[in-house]
């Protein structure tokens, strides 16, 4: 190794250990003059390249038709052309290869998914399953979002909340006119549909609502029998893997997380399924990152990643929803352009 490289991989080695050791010294170098925090960030794989670049132009010096090669004037210059070329080769191949294998793990998750040609057709009484969906403090189900469009729609006439996680606890949910509605409507407006359109202050989903509740349109809730319902709506966390954050340096990380849209009959048959899978992808060619953040403590070293999402269903089913069940579930009239109760 000769002087000059020896101080050039000492000096990066030193800035790959500051990073990697500390990454928020990449952020303070940002603030204090961008190039400082440029070659932190970029040390890591800059000394990895680096040193498998000498390591491999020192094996092929020791075979003989190289060594009276970089003997030549510009044959030191072809042999250092043929190292990196021998790197480059599994830097390139390495992600590929495991993000190809990534992707159809994704794809056999998705090969029963079932899609539909038009909006399904709603029975009188639905069983909702959704994961996470649980009042703590009444240990029962919320009527959430879904549950409210379609009551407050007309689209059905009775919902049946279930909470998978704690027992299969149920709630049902119904609407009743009345002088007077329960004051504590055990409801939920935690997503936000991006259909819904405005969003104004006032005309929300959640103003809306709870403007029909005071004229009159009581939520009650009491207990359902879940074989009454004919169809389920279901929205599971198939899967859930380890984040990059879990494991930094494995070249094969699972899959971040699989969840899954399910609309099914009294007998169980699928009406509908999607799945959603959210993919990391080692980016090509590989390489060593470092990340931190001004609002959160959270810092980041190992293999960088991108990822992407299969199937997207958003949050509760969100996305699709709206083409699945179609007008049932749009964002309910306030109570003022409502027909008035005979």
């Amino acid at each position: 190794m000769s002087r000059r490289f020896a101080i050039y991989i000492g000096l990066v080695g030193a800035a790959a250990l500051i990073s990697i050791a500390w990454p928020a010294a990449v952020l303070i170098g940002l603030f204090v003059g961008v190039i400082p925090g440029l070659i932190l960030w970029v040390a890591p794989s800059l000394f990895l390249y680096s040193l498998l670049w000498w390591g491999t132009r020192a094996i092929l010096l020791r075979i003989p038709a190289m060594a009276r090669l970089s003997a030549r004037g510009i044959g030191r210059f072809i042999v250092s052309i043929i190292s990196a070329a021998i790197i480059a080769v599994p830097a390139f191949r390495i992600p590929h290869l495991i993000n190809m294998r990534a992707e159809d793990a994704a794809q056999q998750l998705q090969t029963a998914d079932r899609e539909l040609e038009k909006p399904v057709a709603l029975p009188d009484t639905v069983v909702l399953v959704i994961d996470g969906n649980y009042n703590w403090s009444k240990r029962k189900p919320f009527c959430e979002t879904l549950c409210l469009r379609l009551l407050f729609n007309s689209a059905v006439a009775r919902v049946i909340a279930v909470d998978p996680v704690h027992g299969n606890t149920t709630s049902a949910f119904w609407i009743e006119r009345r002088d007077a509605c329960p004051e504590s409507a055990n409801m939920r407006f935690d997503v936000t549909w991006k259909t819904d359109g405005s969003f104004v202050r006032g005309d929300t989903l959640q103003d809306r609502l709870r403007a029909r509740v005071s004229s009159g349109e009581c939520l009650i809730e009491g207990d359902g029998r879940l074989e009454a319902a004919a169809m389920t709506i279901a929205y599971r966390k198939v899967e859930k893997g380890m984040t990059a954050l879990g494991h930094p340096w494995s070249l094969q990380p699972d899959l971040t997380s699989v969840n899954r849209l399910e609309v099914s009959d009294a007998s169980g048959a699928t009406i509908y399924r999607r799945t959603e899978v959210a993919v990391p992808h080692l980016t090509a060619p590989l390489q060593v990152t470092v990340a931190a953040g001004l609002l959160t403590t959270v810092t980041y070293a190992g293999w960088a990643r991108t990822s992407t999402t299969l199937g997207e269903i958003g949050p509760h089913g969100r996305d699709v929803l709206p083409n699945v069940l179609g007008e049932a579930v749009r964002k309910p009239e306030p109570a003022s352009r409502r027909a008035p109760a005979l």
